[in-house]
């Protein structure tokens, strides 16, 4: 699907102040294709953003690692162009004893 095939869709995001950065590249993505993306609906969890997508407020878009939230009325489509990529980051304190810390950097060596 190309990105300007949803041009005239209502959109669900992340607020703006909730992650600007992602915010501001989609925005831009859409601009690149030729339009503004009509925001009707936001959320602060993307959780919370594919459940009003599923309830058919709106579409989204989203990171590739969104797709392992399993809604029943909920597709991801890749859309093109795929070239959009973003960096994760993880921060923990030092010498932190906690198992959940262990195994999140783990999973992240992965």
């Amino acid at each position: 699907m190309a990105l300007h095939d949803l041009a005239d869709s209502p959109f669900v995001l992340l607020p703006r102040e909730a992650g600007p950065g992602l915010h501001d590249r989609i925005t831009a993505l859409c601009a690149t294709a030729g339009f503004t993306p009509r925001v009707t609906q936001e959320a602060v969890e993307w959780q919370t953003v594919c459940a009003l997508v599923e309830a058919g407020l709106g579409v989204s878009l989203a990171p590739t690692s969104i797709r392992r939230i399993r809604l029943r009325g909920t597709a991801f489509r890749p859309v093109t162009p795929t070239t959009e990529h973003t960096r994760v980051a993880v921060a923990w304190r030092r010498d932190d004893p906690n198992p959940l810390v262990s195994n999140l950097l783990a999973t992240m060596a992965a």
